[in-house]
Order: structure tokens, then sequence, then C-alpha cells
């Protein structure tokens, strides 16, 4: 049975000199192997990705994201359309025969 905590599966990773470089770097100054450094920065970068990419998957992050913002105008749901085109012309009437 594996110990708890233990890698189980190898991965080989080719870098060229300047990514290896800044793996030895960031692990030295770390103070972590650079297994341990590839493990933290492939879990941050999980974290920070979107949670899903089918489509639609980022609207639960959009939402709400301009509430706080100080230039939106507070009726830009209703009014969207004249915000983005600008004034809507006036329509014409159709002619009574």
């Amino acid at each position: 049975m594996p110990k708890p905590g233990r890698v189980r599966e190898p991965v080989q990773v080719y870098l060229d000199e300047r990514d290896r470089a800044l793996l030895d770097a960031v692990a030295e100054r770390a103070a972590l192997p650079r297994s341990e450094v590839i493990r933290v920065a492939l879990r941050r970068l999980a974290a920070e990705l979107p949670a899903a990419s089918r489509p639609g998957a980022s609207l639960a992050t959009l939402i709400g994201v301009l509430d706080q913002a100080p230039d939106v105008p507070a009726d830009l749901a209703a009014r969207h359309d004249e915000y983005l085109y600008g004034e809507r012309p006036a329509r014409k009437r159709p002619r009574k025969r």
C-alpha cells in the first residue's frame, strides 16, 4: 500500500534552458524540491482558470462584476442598446392610405 502523500505516477517534462533555469531559481528561492514547485504551480494555475470551458461557463464570474464600478449607469440593463449604439432614430410611421 502506498504511503499517504506520495506521488504515485511519475511525469516527465521537457524544459528548455530558460525554463529549467527558472525552475531551479524558484526552487532555490522557495527552498522546495523542483517537483514540489511544479505541483504548487499546477495547483495555482488550476485555481485561477475558469471552472469549465463549455459555452456560458464564465457567466457566473461575470454576474455582478459591474455592480461596484463607479461609472456604470444604473439603467444599463434596461437601456443597453442605447448605450451600445447611441440614440435610436425615430421610427418612421407607415403612411395612411
